[in-house]
């Protein structure tokens, strides 16, 4: 989360996503060894530029990308990896493997159960502290024990993250981590965590040249129940644009200029826009109909790096739907520039047609 303006990470021509291990090429445009691996790995290569042209339409279409219901599981191998592949010496393991896309059998027998609300009811003001475990569907994505992504928990057996979250890394080395609050402690919350089983990131996620199809459905190694504090967040109908709600951005993001990501669970309040009025700021044609974008003119409050593949929920009564998933913008808290996040009512189909096997609340 970020109330300042932070500098970008990358080029003025190119947009950032929002992990925290984006690192910058040198000046010269050559890659250089980090110190440590951890650091050195890279969701994409910051110095390139956008060179895939996308369409600009006039307005957007709401109703859910037939493309989209198709499933698909089959890892993308582009530079990060090749690059990856020159530090380590070796290439990690796939994210999936074969076969194990298949269509899972469906569930008849799940225990009731409840979706998005809240363990606390308080004010929501842009930039503060959650209370502990306020939003029970937050989950840290570990990356070798260390925290890189955000994602949600949408039933027992699965998460939703964004794609670039888990583009080239390897499935055996991610954890997820519920009910965490403050990552600084073990002792103020007792966490539950898993292990990936299967990484399915879309199909046509575009790595490297835009952020088109930025989500990916993990599924973990064990389910979790969901009769305690742990909770799923909603899923959003299908044909809703969220143009003119207030969204609430949560994650571990940075909170000021230059800044490491947070110890404890932040919210940042933030106006869904239109496609049509984010079309109109500095992103342009660079919009599709896949993302949605929330944040103010001014700039003010957004998210930001390591806020990445976590939700930006809209409450619909008492319960919170997730309508969006952190992806990307230009810089943080930049005016003309809000956050742009993966649309998700654009893929409840391809997301179910993924966790027949789960319950859904």
């Amino acid at each position: 989360m970020a109330n300042a303006v932070l500098p970008n990470i990358i080029t003025s021509k190119n947009h950032d996503n929002r992990s925290p291990w984006m690192k910058r090429f040198s000046a010269s445009g050559k890659s250089g060894r980090p110190a440590n691996l951890l650091g050195t790995i890279i969701l994409r290569p910051p110095d390139k530029t956008v060179t895939e042209k996308i369409v600009e339409s006039q307005q957007i279409s709401i109703k859910e990308n037939s493309s989209n219901a198709v499933q698909d599981s089959q890892p993308q191998r582009g530079n990060v990896i090749d690059w990856f592949l020159g530090v380590v010496g070796a290439r990690p393991p796939e994210s999936n493997q074969p076969g194990e896309a298949g269509s899972p059998q469906v569930v008849s027998d799940c225990p009731p159960c409840t979706c998005g609300e809240v363990l606390q009811h308080v004010r929501i003001v842009g930039g503060i502290e959650t209370l502990v475990n306020e939003f029970p569907w937050m989950t840290a994505l570990m990356y070798n024990n260390r925290f890189y992504c955000g994602a949600s928990l949408i039933n027992n057996k699965y998460v939703l993250t964004a794609a670039h979250c888990v583009n080239g890394f390897s499935k055996e080395r991610i954890t997820a981590v519920f009910l965490d609050h403050d990552r600084s402690t073990s002792t103020e919350t007792q966490t539950i965590t898993r292990k990936i089983k299967t990484v399915h990131r879309h199909r046509s996620y575009g790595s490297g040249s835009n952020y088109n199809n930025d989500i990916a459905v993990l599924q973990l190694d064990e389910e979790v129940s969901l009769s305690g504090k742990l909770q799923p967040v909603c899923l959003p109908p299908t044909g809703k644009s969220f143009s003119g709600y207030t969204g609430v951005a949560v994650g571990w993001g940075a909170t000021k200029q230059n800044g490491q990501t947070a110890s404890k669970l932040q919210e940042v309040k933030v106006p869904i826009m239109s496609n049509v009025d984010c079309k109109k700021t500095g992103y342009g044609s660079r919009i599709t109909d896949n993302m949605v974008c929330a944040g103010y003119p001014e700039g003010k409050k957004d998210s930001c790096q390591g806020d990445s593949g976590g939700p930006l929920l809209v409450q619909n009564g008492t319960a919170y739907q997730i309508v969006g998933i952190v992806s990307w913008g230009e810089g943080c808290a930049q005016a003309n520039y809000p956050g742009v996040y993966t649309r998700v009512n654009r893929y409840i189909s391809w997301i179910k047609s993924l966790t027949r096997d789960a319950c859904y609340c």
